[in-house]
């Protein structure tokens, strides 16, 4: 009972003191969470004016459950719509600061002479802003409801997710710094499990039983069931091997989807906070001013470098992301501070025993000091909007002008940025895990198994050469794909550009960063020729016909196995066993009309200079049928144009001609291609005149083999068009001019009369055909 008398007294002096110093620093108009970093520097053994608690190892037990409550409600706040909303702008503004933040933080860390893993904890602890201070700022200065308020907000969002990411990959460092691969595969996959149970009980048991029990269910017995699920997943986490934070997000993320979730997290809510209090009160016993004095020097340095780093980076990243200059400094002037995930990140290295003592209380040093300059930064941002207006080149501010936009927040949350968000990320993240495999394959297993075949550097070499090997096809399909949905976001407003091309840009760190790595690993080369070397590699690689056209097939191989059955099941629903409809469906035609000459007045200058990623089969001039133009025929005033492609393909042509002064719209909506070419003989078109459709089935010796669609030349030798592949199971739609074509292919091709000619007297199409 004595212990439990002291825990009490402890837990009332704490509450006491932080409830007075809260009170203080809301009459001053500071932040909540630096009043309980105070006090609770005020009643530790560190501050000998004030009595202190008796058990700070009880404080220790209240501190962990502080973790646990804050990440739980954080994972109750969380949902895969509230991403979806938060729109392009804040994926690319959150990256940009987060990966650049990460490295200076390292760099620093390492300038300082510090530890591998403090310099990595350092740059995961400064590379995130604090919601709290900056959402208390915007309240205090009635700025919320500003645009530039609602993106750095949309921002945080993404930086918490990317911080509960960032646990998971320093929980899996810190322990494969002393492992073997084998183990870091391990712990993977153990990762990979815990993932797996989430989505279980998310999707499907959690929900169940609460919807099954909802009517016996009152406010005592929800919050009984939701601590003890809380709870019970940090004992799951805790035995596969992460950290107790990770767990009770999970927790609150299950719930979140619920629903009952926002009845839950108003409960949870007060308890949160309670704890919470006390967590960040922990922090603040953890100040030593022996050891800050000491540390002086470098608490100056990060301070430095987190206002510099973050207010440069988070302004770049919103002007990457599409935003005006206005936004993008008012912005980056906000995000100036380290966040209160710096503190759970610092106890995740405490618990780990992978940084050092002094670490904390450095970064509570830097938090509190750039806590009280964000007022500052945000107050005077738009005199430095002002200020650079009018200092900026002209060429300078007229080309931001040009590619920003004040309404991009708005524009990159429509319908086809979210499409476009969603799979760039799922492409990503598939080809940057594989990568990753491959990396720690070739590091950890291949170069000890070639040391012991052979002596000397040869082993490195070769392990390096294999392991870049197989990375080539995956850098490929992450940095050389362009869908004609990025086409359509291009042409939809130059403010969308500069976002599509920080997308670009991330992929290419990536690949760039694993290519670095992997011969830093096993060559030992400086970093320097190793930038320049990978960058050069990932522009031959993307620029290879050869490449591409064997990662093509890699791919096209992939998706038919993975989707074997989906595909099989859609041929019978769509009732096209041996007709093949699908592409009846999947092509459309459209009629354009020239109203005057236009200076690329050839077609291969006329749909260069534009984008098109459709396909003109038709011209007609003065009653004429010019069918198949070819890339030299000339467009003159008075054509009118007809273009195949792809509905999203022709509606981002549409939307490229909308200032076209040369193009006039169309007036007839897109009919798909068998209308099309039905629609021929309706209008009495004769048959010489007339565009058909054929397929043709590559046979074994067959000269178009192993040959790419562009060097087989279809288009020059045939005057034919291949439309799409029948591979297997799987439909090809317009594919690319560097697939090599198989034997067994089922080849659409369109063209005319002529073609079908030349195609007969080559063999590819049978007499009755």
């Amino acid at each position: 009972m004595e212990t439990l008398d002291y825990l009490i007294s402890d837990l009332a002096y704490i509450l006491v003191v932080a409830g007075i110093v809260t009170l203080i620093f809301k009459k001053i108009g500071q932040p909540v969470v630096l009043a309980y970093i105070i006090a609770g520097f005020l009643i530790s053994p560190n501050f000998s004016y004030l009595p202190t608690i008796i058990e700070v190892e009880d404080i220790e037990v209240w501190a962990n459950i502080g973790i646990v409550f804050l990440m739980f409600g954080l994972g109750l706040e969380f949902s895969f719509k509230k991403i979806a909303t938060v729109g392009g702008s804040a994926f690319v503004t959150s990256m940009t600061v987060m990966m650049s933040m990460i490295i200076i933080g390292y760099a620093t860390g390492q300038l300082l002479g510090w530890e591998k893993m403090d310099s990595i904890f350092l740059g995961g602890m400064i590379s995130m802003s604090s919601t709290m201070i900056i959402l208390k700022a915007y309240e205090e200065y009635k700025l919320k409801k500003e645009k530039f308020a609602q993106l750095v907000l949309g921002t945080l969002v993404i930086e918490d997710i990317g911080g509960i990411f960032m646990m998971i990959i320093l929980s899996t460092l810190a322990v494969g710094q002393s492992t073997s691969g084998l183990d870091v595969f391990k712990n993977i996959g153990m990762l990979l499990l815990d993932l797996v149970i989430w989505l279980v009980l998310g999707i499907y048991l959690i929900p169940t039983f609460l919807k099954k029990i909802s009517r016996l269910v009152n406010d005592e017995l929800l919050l009984i069931i939701s601590i003890g699920l809380c709870l019970g997943m940090v004992v799951i986490a805790n035995a596969i091997g992460f950290s107790s934070a990770l767990g009770a997000f999970l927790a609150g993320s299950i719930l979140a989807g619920t629903f009952q979730g926002k009845r839950i997290e108003s409960m949870v809510k007060p308890i949160k906070d309670l704890f919470g209090a006390v967590f960040f009160v922990s922090v603040g016993m953890l100040i030593e001013p022996n050891l800050l004095v000491e540390y002086l020097g470098p608490i100056l340095i990060i301070t430095a470098v987190t206002i510099l780093g973050q207010m440069t980076f988070a302004t770049l990243g919103i002007l990457f992301s599409g935003q005006s200059l206005h936004t993008a400094i008012r912005g980056g002037f906000s995000m100036v501070q380290i966040g209160e995930f710096s503190f759970i990140i610092a106890s995740l290295g405490m618990s780990l025993g992978v940084i050092s003592d002094f670490l904390y209380p450095i970064v509570v040093c830097v938090s509190v000091i750039t806590t009280f300059t964000t007022p500052i930064f945000i107050k005077n941002s738009e005199r430095v909007y002002e200020f650079a207006r009018h200092h900026l080149s002209p060429k300078l501010y007229k080309f931001l002008n040009r590619h920003t936009s004040e309404q991009q927040s708005t524009a990159d949350k429509d319908w086809d940025w979210n499409r476009y968000i969603k799979r760039f990320f799922v492409r990503t993240l598939i080809c940057t895990v594989a990568i990753l495999f491959i990396y720690v394959g070739g590091t950890s297993f291949l170069l000890p198994f070639l040391q012991e075949c052979m002596h000397g550097i040869e082993a490195n070499f070769i392990a390096a050469g294999i392991t870049c090997l197989f990375m080539i096809p995956l850098i490929n399909i992450m940095c050389s794909k362009k869908s004609v949905l990025y086409t359509k976001l291009w042409l939809k407003s130059q403010a969308n550009r500069m976002p599509l091309l920080a997308f670009t840009g991330m992929r290419i760190v990536i690949s760039c960063g694993f290519i670095v790595m992997t011969l830093r690993k096993l060559l030992h080369l400086p970093y320097i020729p190793l930038i320049v070397l990978s960058f050069a590699a990932i522009v031959f690689i993307v620029k290879s016909d050869y490449i591409k056209g064997k990662t093509l097939k890699i791919e096209m191989r992939f998706i038919e196995n993975f989707y074997e059955n989906t595909l099989a099941r859609q041929k019978r629903e769509r009732g096209i066993k041996g007709e093949h409809h699908w592409l009846d469906e999947s092509f459309f035609v459209v009629e354009f009309n020239v109203t005057k000459t236009i200076p690329q007045n050839t077609i291969l200058e006329f749909c260069q200079s534009r984008f098109f990623h459709v396909t003109i089969i038709k011209i007609i001039r003065d009653g004429k049928h010019l069918n198949m133009p070819s890339g030299k025929t000339r467009v003159i005033e008075g054509d009118v144009i007809h273009a195949i492609g792809t509905k999203t393909e022709i509606e981002a042509c549409i939307l490229m001609l909308e200032n076209a002064e040369h193009i006039q719209e169309p007036q007839e909506p897109m009919v798909t291609l068998r209308e099309y070419i039905y629609g021929q003989i309706f209008y009495e078109i004769e048959p010489e005149k007339q565009i058909i459709c054929c397929p043709i089935e590559v046979e074994e010796g067959s000269s178009l083999i192993k040959k790419s669609i562009k060097n087989s030349g279809f288009r020059t030798k045939y005057k034919g068009y291949i439309l799409g592949i029948e591979r297997g199971m799987l439909s090809i739609v317009n594919p690319d001019i560097d697939m090599v074509i198989e034997e067994g292919d089922l080849l659409w091709v369109i063209g005319t009369q002529k073609m079908a000619n030349s195609l007969l007297k080559a063999d590819f199409l049978d007499e009755e055909e």
